[in-house]
């Protein structure tokens, strides 16, 4: 069964690294994948093709979205996919754009957040679900928005959770920059994500700077890059927390990051089902964020993690402080999420899910691929 992934970018984004996961634990003797990107290409192009997947880069800069638009058309006809999977907003609307009129295959299109288009987009949106098979949202809440927001009936939305590679994180050696941290007696404080606003990272800044003065002992982390970072850094020199605060930029494996921290914070606003936080709870870090988007349907309050509400400084500050002032809370709260990811949100799960689907809507338009096995 053939499979045409469209994502614009392979760069660092927790959809393009999803992706790549997908490739990894997709079944090969069944399913025949190649991705398509248009825009920007980084370390993800290179995972993709070490591990065999035929990677097609689309040329845009001579004739715009035309050039996309014919380029994605030129690929479909050329290799006839008999589904086609399309990420992130610019690669959902270009990709069914393309797939109109192909009635044989099955289109996919794959919300990762609840931030809401507005204006020309949301009613394209709208418009391209004639020629939308399937939505899937990464969460309860964002398959909610879809329905909600994007005018996709309830039948044909469905929620597959982000996957992790477990195995990853399991006696990963420490960052040294961060490991020599520690032997000065230093604990680590993680802020993982791209630096954007629907991350809030101000106010994991702000939240920093309460904690320092309670817990001499800390050094905050930034892991990610961003439109922010120069903002961000300056923010931190207003707060003096220049010697205490470190910006490590893009990591293309953070599970060396994690393993030197002792604590994380997510600070977010808006959020599908966060990776950052999926992560950490991987890693058997305790964890403490705002309830945005699915992270609410990651951790159980008290139990895996700690929730406040979005935007709620004063919880994120308390709450993090409670769990650096009591070593037992932390560790019981970082071996509860190490089992919740192991249990439900584990990468090969996550790729049957898919084959599932995939194979669901083919045979819902009358194929019956070779082998097919309807769960």
């Amino acid at each position: 069964m053939r499979v045409l992934a469209i994502c614009p970018q392979l760069t660092s984004g927790g959809a393009e690294r999803q992706l790549v996961c997908l490739c990894r634990h997709l079944d090969r003797t069944r399913f025949d994948i190649r991705v398509v990107y248009y825009e920007s290409a980084g370390p993800l192009l290179e995972e993709l093709q070490s591990l065999g997947i035929p990677v097609v880069h689309v040329e845009r800069k001579r004739l715009g979205a035309l050039g996309v638009l014919r380029g994605l058309r030129r690929e479909m006809a050329a290799w006839r996919p008999d589904v086609v999977d399309c990420r992130l907003p610019s690669g959902y609307r270009f990709g069914r754009l393309a797939a109109a009129g192909r009635s044989a295959l099955v289109v996919i299109a794959e919300e990762r957040t609840e931030l809401r288009a507005a204006g020309v987009r949301r009613l394209l949106d709208r418009r391209l679900n004639r020629w939308t098979d399937a939505w899937i949202g990464n969460s309860k809440v964002v398959a909610d928005h879809i329905v909600r927001d994007l005018g996709m009936p309830p039948e044909r939305v469905h929620v597959i959770y982000n996957g992790i590679d477990v195995d990853r994180f399991r006696a990963a050696a420490e960052d040294p920059e961060l490991a020599a941290l520690r032997r000065q007696g230093r604990r680590v404080v993680l802020n993982l994500g791209n630096l954007s606003p629907a991350k809030n990272q101000k106010m994991f800044l702000r939240v920093a700077e309460r904690l320092r003065r309670e817990h001499g002992d800390l050094a905050f982390v930034l892991c990610g890059q961003g439109p922010l970072r120069e903002p961000l850094e300056a923010y931190a020199r207003e707060l003096a927390l220049t010697d205490a605060c470190r910006f490590l930029g893009f990591r293309q494996d953070v599970a060396p990051v994690l393993a030197s921290a002792s604590l994380v914070i997510q600070s977010s606003d808006w959020e599908g089902l966060p990776n950052a936080v999926m992560e950490a709870m991987a890693a058997g870090v305790p964890v403490v964020a705002t309830a945005a988007g699915g992270t609410a349907e990651l951790i159980e309050d008290g139990v895996n993690g700690l929730l406040v509400p979005i935007g709620g400084e004063d919880g994120l500050a308390a709450q993090a402080s409670t769990v650096l002032a009591d070593e037992a809370l932390a560790r019981r709260l970082g071996q509860a999420a190490g089992d919740t990811i192991r249990r439900k949100f584990s990468a090969p799960a996550m790729a049957r899910r898919y084959e599932e689907l995939f194979i669901r809507l083919l045979v819902e338009k009358g194929w019956h691929p070779q082998g097919a096995v309807i769960a």
